[in-house]
């Protein structure tokens, strides 16, 4: 833990990540200065860290003060402005921050908050947190319909768990493959999944064989490893064969047996945008020169969850092309499903903050969920 006087801030903890801290303060003027720590990555996607006040029976200001340095280093902060991180005090719910005050000393950009003085401590993030917490509350909710099954370990020895419902296996029943945190730090994909479980929980939903992997890169999820493009490949571009990360062979391996066990209809890839971004929820086709079957279906899955979104979340343009990330040397699961499975992939980008005007919170990324849930339901039925 790092301290001065009676403010302490701890980032060690399930998805902690804070780096360069400091703290100025006295009976007037609250203050910290903070990083988002890459963790070894070439980017920096997350922040997460608790200010605990060890003494709140001394004199302290009404609001203390938060100032994210070097802020154009976060991914997808281009415009800093744009960055409302959230934060909760103790047995409280979440609250988004509203204003921002931005600063340029010597060339290099800062963005600061003022939020309530902590009493006695504030969590203080990116974007809404989802762990294991929150797949327990998850379990619980759904009253037995949700099973979990571990399917492998991560790099660092953690297992990777599936989580399916309780329908028999048959080669005419539609099968759905949902994928949430490829990477660690993008938890909207967490939020967006928990809705799809919920709907399908609360509907008792027995008409297709639903599995999903909810924290794909656990071991980053739980150390706070939240960051993009490091000395490992990103899960997101280690599919193929061979695989070039351990968890993408492990899900490669369940993947190919949930196809032995439905009429695989699609698999979906729930990712986010990055800090700033706000026109809205979008989605990347498969990469390929020659469409095929699974290309045209992928792209008529597009079109549902277009219409099912609406103009409260879906972006004006929904559909895009990948960037190109020549560096890499695997491929992006989408790709790999079109070319391995013969299946339709898509993966969906979510916003950290909102869809347009919309401001997105875990209410709105569980009713894009929802939505998801009814929409893939009606076209499979249809069917």
């Amino acid at each position: 833990m790092l301290h001065t006087m009676s403010l302490r801030v701890d980032a060690k903890f399930s998805g902690g990540n804070a780096a360069a801290v400091r703290v100025q303060q006295n009976e007037n003027l609250a203050r910290i200065f903070f990083s988002a720590n890459p963790c070894g990555g070439a980017q920096a996607l997350w922040f997460n860290f608790r200010i605990i006040a060890s003494n709140p029976e001394t004199q302290h200001p009404d609001t203390l003060t938060i100032t994210l340095e070097f802020a154009k280093n976060l991914t997808g902060c281009e415009t800093p402005s744009d960055l409302h991180p959230v934060f909760r005090g103790e047995g409280q719910g979440w609250s988004r921050t509203r204003s921002s005050n931005i600063s340029r000393d010597d060339g290099q950009v800062s963005v600061s908050w003022t939020i309530p003085y902590p009493a006695p401590m504030t969590e203080f993030a990116l974007c809404y947190p989802y762990g294991q917490p929150e797949i327990k509350t998850l379990m619980q909710k759904s009253k037995g319909y949700w099973n979990a099954s571990p399917i492998g370990l991560s790099q660092d020895g953690r297992y990777m768990q599936r989580i399916s419902n309780p329908v028999e296996p048959s080669s005419c029943l539609p099968g759905l493959y949902l994928i949430a945190r490829q990477h660690a730090g993008e938890t909207p994909g967490s939020w967006v999944l928990d809705g799809i479980m919920q709907h399908f929980s609360r509907t008792n939903e027995g008409r297709l064989l639903i599995w999903t992997i909810p924290l794909a890169d656990i071991g980053g999820v739980e150390r706070g490893h939240y960051g993009r493009g490091g000395i490992c490949t990103d899960l997101d571009q280690a599919w193929g064969n061979p695989p070039l990360r351990y968890e993408t062979g492990a899900m490669q391996s369940d993947l190919a047996e949930w196809q032995t066990r439905c009429q695989p209809a699609l698999v979906l890839d729930l990712q986010a945008t990055g800090g700033t971004e706000s026109d809205g929820i979008y989605c990347y086709l498969p990469q390929t020169e020659a469409p095929d079957a699974p290309t045209r279906d992928a792209e008529k899955w597009a079109n549902v969850l277009r219409i099912a979104l609406g103009d409260d979340y879906a972006a004006e343009t929904f559909k895009r092309e990948r960037p190109s990330r020549p560096q890499a040397v695997g491929m992006p699961l989408d790709n790999y499903v079109r070319q391995t499975l013969e299946c339709s992939a898509l993966t969906l980008l979510l916003p950290y903050g909102s869809c347009g005007k919309t401001i997105m919170a875990p209410k709105q990324y569980r009713d894009v969920g929802s939505r998801i849930a009814r929409a893939v339901i009606q076209r499979v039925t249809r069917n």
